[in-house]
C-alpha cells in the first residue's frame, strides 16, 4: 500500500493534475458562425473560383479520398470527422464529400476536436505565453484535489493525458508542424494541391488545406475571448460559474453560444487587414486582436480583489487597493461610487458595461453579469470575424496569373511583396484524364516567368511557394491552353 501511494503521489508530482479539455468558443455553434462570416466576407470564393480552378467557389463539392492518406492519418480524421454533428451541415458525407464552405467550417470545429486540443488557444500578448498555471498550483493536497475530482486516472497521470492545465501559445501552436491544422500543414497541403500527380490526390489535398484554413481561424477567433488572453483557466473555467463544468466553457461563452447560436451571430463589421499573421494576434501597436481584447475586457478570474471598506477608509483609498490588485494594468477603474449598500453599478468602457460592484457590509464585491456579457459580445463578435476574414485573405493573398500567347504562357506573381531570396515557379502540364506531370521549373525574375509550353498541352498550372515580408506564402494559377 505504501509503495502504491508513494507511486501516486510521484505521478502527480509530476504534473499530469486534471483531464478536463480547456475549451474556449463553443465549437458548433459560436466557432462554426464566426468562421462562416468570416469566409463570406473573404476573397476565398474568388480564389476558389479564379485561381485554383473550381469553378463553384464556396460551393464547389471536394472530396477527401482515403486511399491518398497516411493510415494514421485517415483513422484519427475520419474519426474526428466522424464526431461531428451531422445537423450542422459541414459534415461530410459517408463518400467523404462537402463544399468548399463546409470543409473550413469543419476546420473550425476540428480545431477543438478532441476537445483537449483547446489548450492550446490561449495566449497572453503581455507574455507572449500560453496557458500557464503554475503560479496557481501549490500543495500536493490541491494537486490530489484537482486530479481526483475531475475524474483522472493513474493511467492517465503516468502517461501524461491528463490535462495539466499548460499548453503551447497560440502563436506556437499555429506555427507547429505538429498541428495537423497549423500554418505548414496549409502550405504543404495548399502546394500538394497544385503538384500532385493524380486529380484525386490533389482534390483531397485541397479539402485539407480548406481544413486547415479553418483550424487557424478558430485559434485566431480565441484571441476574441477574455479568459484567453488574460491566463484565465482556472478563474473562468474551474470555478464552475452559473452551473457549468469545466469542460462546458467559461460563463460568458455559455451566454453568447446560447443567445446567438450559429446562425444569429452577428456579420463581419469591418476586414481587418493586417501586415502579419502574428500581427493578427498581436504587434506594438497594440491592434492585434489579443491585445485589444485583453485591454478592454475583464475575464473571471482577472476581476479585481474585493477590497475591504471600513469607516477608516475613503473612497481614494478603496480605489487605490483595487487598482493594486489587478491582475492587468487595462481595463482601467478610475473610479467608485460607494455611497449607497446594496446598489448594483458598472464601470463602463467605450460606452459599454465592463466591470458590475456592489458596497456590501465591509467590502466591495466585484463580478461580471449578463448584461456585461451582452454587451462584451456586441462588440467582441463582429470584431473577430472582421479579424479571422482578414487573416484568411492575408494567408491567401499571393496568386499566379497564367497569360497565353501563341505557344507560350507569361506567369506572373500578385498579391505578394517582394520576395525574399529566389522564387522558383514549378510548372505543369495536364494530360486528358488530369494527370499532372511537371514541365519545367523557372525563376521569376520582377515578378515574371514566361515558359515554351509543348503543342499537345491543352492546360497548364503553375505553383510557386516563397516568403516576403508579410510571411511565407504558396501562390497557385492555372489556365486553358488554345
Amino acid at each position: 500500500m505504501k509503495r502504491r501511494l508513494s507511486s501516486l503521489v510521484s505521478l502527480v508530482l509530476a504534473g499530469a493534475l486534471v483531464s478536463s479539455p480547456a475549451l474556449a468558443y463553443d465549437p458548433a455553434t459560436t466557432h462554426a458562425g464566426l468562421t462562416e462570416r468570416a469566409v463570406m466576407a473573404s476573397a476565398l470564393h474568388k480564389v476558389l473560383s479564379r485561381r485554383l480552378g473550381r469553378p463553384l467557389g464556396l460551393l464547389e463539392p471536394l472530396q477527401i479520398h482515403s486511399k491518398f492518406l497516411e493510415p494514421s492519418v485517415r483513422r484519427s480524421l475520419w474519426a474526428r470527422l466522424g464526431a461531428l454533428d451531422p445537423a450542422g451541415g459541414y459534415r461530410p458525407g459517408a463518400d467523404g464529400t462537402a463544399t468548399a464552405m463546409s470543409w473550413v467550417v469543419a476546420g473550425a470545429v476540428l480545431a477543438k476536436t478532441p476537445p483537449e486540443r483547446g489548450r492550446n488557444h490561449f495566449f497572453d500578448p503581455t507574455t507572449r505565453k500560453g496557458l500557464d498555471d503554475s503560479p496557481g498550483l501549490s500543495g500536493l493536497a490541491h494537486e490530489l484535489r484537482l486530479s481526483l475530482d475531475d475524474g483522472a486516472t493513474v493511467r492517465e497521470m503516468a502517461t501524461g493525458t491528463a490535462f495539466d492545465l499548460t499548453g503551447h501559445s497560440s502563436l506556437d501552436w499555429i506555427a507547429s508542424s505538429a498541428n495537423d491544422a497549423g500554418l505548414p500543414a496549409l502550405l504543404d497541403h495548399l502546394e500538394r494541391s497544385a503538384v500532385a500527380p493524380d486529380p484525386g490526390e490533389r482534390e483531397s489535398s485541397l479539402v485539407r488545406a480548406l481544413i486547415a484554413l479553418g483550424g487557424i481561424l478558430a485559434v485566431l477567433e480565441d484571441a476574441g475571448e477574455p479568459a484567453h488572453v488574460r491566463n484565465d483557466f482556472r478563474g473562468s473555467y474551474l470555478r464552475k460559474q452559473g452551473g457549468g463544468s469545466p469542460d462546458s466553457g467559461s460563463a460568458f461563452e455559455r451566454y453568447v453560444s446560447s443567445r446567438y447560436g450559429r446562425a444569429g451571430l452577428p456579420s463581419v463589421g469591418t476586414t481587418i487587414r493586417r501586415p502579419t499573421l502574428e500581427s493578427y494576434f498581436t504587434a506594438g501597436d497594440g491592434e492585434g486582436l489579443a491585445d485589444r481584447t485583453q485591454r478592454r475586457f475583464f475575464s473571471s478570474g482577472t476581476l479585481p480583489e474585493d477590497p475591504p471598506v471600513d469607516p477608516a477608509m475613503n473612497t481614494r483609498d478603496v480605489l487605490r487597493a483595487t487598482r493594486e490588485s489587478l491582475a492587468y494594468p487595462q481595463p482601467a477603474i478610475t473610479e467608485l461610487s460607494l455611497k449607497d449598500l446594496g446598489e448594483k453599478h458598472y464601470l463602463t468602457v467605450d460606452g459599454r458595461r465592463a466591470l458590475a460592484y456592489v458596497r456590501v457590509p465591509g467590502r466591495v464585491r466585484f463580478f461580471l453579469d449578463e448584461a456585461i456579457y451582452s454587451d462584451a459580445a456586441k462588440a467582441l463578435l463582429p470584431e473577430i470575424a472582421g479579424y479571422a476574414s482578414g487573416l484568411l485573405d492575408h494567408l491567401l493573398r499571393a496568386g499566379l496569373v497564367v497569360k497565353q500567347t501563341g505557344r507560350e504562357v507569361t506567369i506572373s506573381l500578385e498579391g505578394a511583396g517582394t520576395v525574399s531570396g529566389e522564387a522558383k515557379v514549378r510548372v505543369f502540364a495536364d494530360d486528358v484524364v488530369g494527370g499532372r506531370k511537371e514541365l519545367t521549373t523557372v525563376v521569376l525574375s520582377g515578378g515574371q516567368a514566361t515558359v515554351k509550353v509543348p503543342s499537345d498541352v491543352k492546360r497548364v498550372a503553375a505553383v510557386v511557394r516563397a516568403s516576403d515580408a508579410a510571411g511565407p506564402f504558396v501562390a497557385i494559377g492555372e489556365a486553358q491552353i488554345d
